[in-house]
């Protein structure tokens, strides 16, 4: 056989190799048709009990294909009565049931949404079946109420403000009319949104014997299908004191959750008599290298276009920081109105909601639990001349410091922009 002719046969060879393998992938990609059967399919739902029953025909039935396109959209009802059985190309898909069309909203009163899905895949010629789905709570449920001792201290209107998104909100009015008090008791559902890491902030505020008293706690581990019902109880402790107390209940099961709850506020209803006098010696001044400003309650905020402004501060506390918050004051609506979506007026620079951030991003305090103990804290507060000096008016930081011999002062600094 001459050389010519081996280097033909190797050449045929290969492109025999080729084409083979071409025709592989072609049947690989199956761009056939095969069948979806509902035959012996059957919807349920989980509406917060232990038994699930049959899902009214309203529910909407979404198939959808490996990018997530929706290829299909129809309801329970129809499914039943069109001939059990869709075409679809072959491939893998998603079949969604949901209790609404609608995508899960942020936060909303009196509208649980309940869904489940289920992976399939279609093969060319050949019938697919789903069987039975379970629809259950795609979000989590909060109620919040209050006991009758609790509510023997209220003497006016309040409110707890329940939040998981911090653009979406839910507030649970406490009424007080002639001398009564009552209280929302809607439920509220909350989409879960950071997984296992989803955290929920509850914020009670009103008057208490009198006083306007506020509460913030943080509750961890939030996930759908849970119930969170949120109770106030009146609590006294070791000292006599009247405090305001968190119970949660836990989903169905009605028991307590071991969910640490952490008071980011006073808690303490009215003075304490047996507290200790003086302040401690705790101080707050400027920095000795800040030469701008000499009186705290006469802070002027320079414009850009005049030079960067230089506000330095240091906190002494001889015998060790406790707690530390900040209460807010301002003349500007509008500062006043951005303090109030990041979280509220009152700070726990120790222990800070994640919705403070905000606020450090426009006045940027040193917080976290390393301020714990501290006996000197420097705040440098000068970035704080471009957020806000958009907001014209006083305002008013009371620096409210509390020792580990629990003397407290609260130091007012007044920034002006004019």
């Amino acid at each position: 056989m001459t050389k010519a002719m081996k280097k033909l046969l190797v050449f045929a060879s290969m492109m025999m190799l080729v084409l083979v393998g071409c025709k592989k992938v072609g049947n690989t990609n199956n761009q056939g048709e095969g069948f979806l059967s509902f035959a012996d399919f059957s919807l349920q739902y989980d509406a917060e009990t232990k038994a699930a029953e049959a899902a009214p025909g309203n529910y909407v039935i979404i198939i959808k294909d490996v990018d997530g396109k929706v290829v299909k959209t129809t309801t329970y009802t129809n499914v039943k009565n069109d001939g059990n059985k869709i075409t679809l190309i072959a491939g893998q898909y998603t079949l969604e049931a949901r209790s609404s069309s609608d995508e899960v909203p942020a936060s909303a009163f009196e509208r649980p949404i309940y869904g489940a899905s289920a992976d399939f895949e279609i093969a060319a010629g050949e019938t697919t079946s789903i069987g039975t789905l379970t629809c259950t709570l795609l979000q989590c449920k909060v109620t919040v109420s209050y006991d009758d001792a609790f509510l023997g201290m209220v003497t006016g209107a309040g409110q707890a403000v329940v939040t998981i998104d911090p653009t979406a909100p839910l507030t649970f009015d406490l009424n007080y009319t002639n001398n009564t008090p009552s209280y929302d008791e809607s439920a509220g559902y909350f989409a879960v949104n950071n997984g296992e890491n989803t955290t929920m902030t509850v914020v009670f505020s009103g008057k208490i014997d009198g006083k306007s008293q506020k509460m913030t706690s943080v509750i961890t581990n939030i996930q759908p299908r849970q119930w969170r019902q949120i109770k106030f109880t009146k609590k006294i402790d070791a000292q006599g004191n009247a405090t305001i107390a968190l119970v949660i209940n836990g989903y169905i099961e009605d028991e307590e959750l071991p969910v640490e709850v952490k008071v980011l506020a006073e808690d303490v209803i009215g003075e304490d008599p047996d507290a200790p006098k003086g302040d401690g010696g705790i101080t707050l001044e400027f920095h000795p290298e800040c030469t701008m400003y000499s009186d705290l309650l006469n802070i002027v905020v320079p414009k850009v276009e005049d030079g960067p402004m230089d506000l330095r501060l240091i906190a002494t506390v001889p015998a060790g920081v406790k707690k530390f918050i900040v209460n807010i004051e301002s003349t500007s609506p509008g500062f006043l109105a951005a303090v109030d979506a990041a979280g509220g007026s009152q700070i726990n620079l120790v222990n800070p909601s994640p919705e403070s951030e905000i606020i450090f991003q426009v006045v940027p305090f040193t917080h976290g639990s390393g301020l714990l103990g501290m006996t000197e804290i420097g705040f440098d507060l000068s970035n704080a001349q471009t957020a806000i000096i958009g907001f014209v008016g006083v305002h008013t930081f009371y620096m409210e410091i509390t020792d580990a011999n629990d003397c407290r002062k609260q130091i007012p600094v007044k920034l002006i922009v004019e």
